[in-house]
């Protein structure tokens, strides 16, 4: 191995920045480009670039919804015949048909015999959900959620995944509810992140700003289903050591937290090993290092979200 490239033992891979939605904490229409489905040949290139490295985790998702891929099943099989004991873990809007006799049912139910952990983006309750996940509606979730009733989960982890803000905080119970009516797996929730470095300071604060009253009560009932670290800094950034996140255009970009941020390379022309060991990547692995970040990740939002953690005492 390159002594300027570690282990790459986690993975970002967009296959497709097709969305269905336009989430009101999504940065996506300030950074993709041309929509795109990843092609197979080109998929098959970027996992033979990156077949010798010991991946143990992989994100099969990025800046599109990864069912909306035509051949999303085959994108999923090819990966695991690749890494077979790589967990696979993709997130999904649940906004499309899986009735029986939909065009989506048999491709959802064939990807599900490779995929290790599915969230379930669920974020906050009926008009709370559907003002953050426009346009998303509330019947048409429940719809799709009657409908896993009846799928083969296959070994499958089905977990719900809440991205909190001050919009939705008092929500919490009742997605609750409909996960264990639903006979999902945990609730795991995120702290909201500002994604877009335009939002003004007012939208910034009436959706990231929490009152005292919000903070007592995810410290007092929801703490423990909180992710995140409380106590990071750049030397922990895992990324430059072990990570790799690609676009569907094969971009590497630094994290899945920078997406606006200028390529070091792109893996259907280049090596690994190269674009590690280009100056720019080199720059932003030794400026993480000590804790002195580059512009690369002077906005990096994981470390603006460390103070509130914090507070809430989260111990993850």
């Amino acid at each position: 191995m390159n002594k300027k490239t570690g282990n790459i033992t986690y993975a970002y891979l967009e296959t497709t920045n097709y969305c269905n939605l336009d989430c009101s904490f999504c940065n996506r229409n300030e950074v993709i480009g041309k929509l795109k489905h990843m092609p197979l040949e080109q998929w098959a290139t970027l996992l033979d670039k990156i077949k010798h490295h010991p991946l143990q985790e992989a994100k099969l998702m990025g800046m599109g919804e990864p069912f909306l891929h035509p051949e999303w099943d085959i994108i999923c099989e090819m990966f695991k015949k690749v890494f077979p004991d790589c967990r696979i873990i993709v997130a999904t809007n649940c906004q499309y048909k899986i009735d029986e006799g939909s065009r989506f049912r048999k491709k959802f139910e064939n990807s599900l015999k490779h995929i290790d952990m599915l969230y379930f983006s669920i974020d906050g309750y009926k008009e709370h959900y559907e003002r953050d996940r426009a346009p998303a509606k509330w019947n048409k979730l429940i719809n799709f959620l009657e409908n896993f009733k009846n799928i083969d989960r296959q070994n499958c982890n089905v977990v719900v995944n809440y991205v909190v803000n001050t919009y939705n905080v008092f929500d919490i119970p009742k997605v609750e509810e409909l996960r264990k009516k639903y006979n999902l797996g945990r609730l795991r929730l995120n702290i909201a992140q500002c994604w877009s470095e335009d939002s003004s300071i007012a939208e910034k604060e009436a959706t990231y700003a929490y009152s005292d009253e919000q903070i007592k009560y995810l410290q007092d009932n929801w703490r423990d289903r909180i992710m995140g670290k409380s106590k990071w800094d750049f030397e922990d950034c895992f990324w430059v050591k072990n990570g790799l996140y690609t676009t569907v255009d094969g971009n590497v970009l630094a994290c899945c937290m920078n997406t606006g941020a200028k390529p070091f390379g792109n893996l259907f022309t280049d090596s690994i090993e190269d674009i590690h060991a280009g100056e720019d990547f080199q720059n932003v692995k030794n400026g993480c290092g000590t804790s002195k970040p580059t512009h690369h990740c002077k906005n990096c939002s994981y470390k603006e979200l460390v103070p509130i953690l914090s507070e809430l005492g989260v111990q993850n």
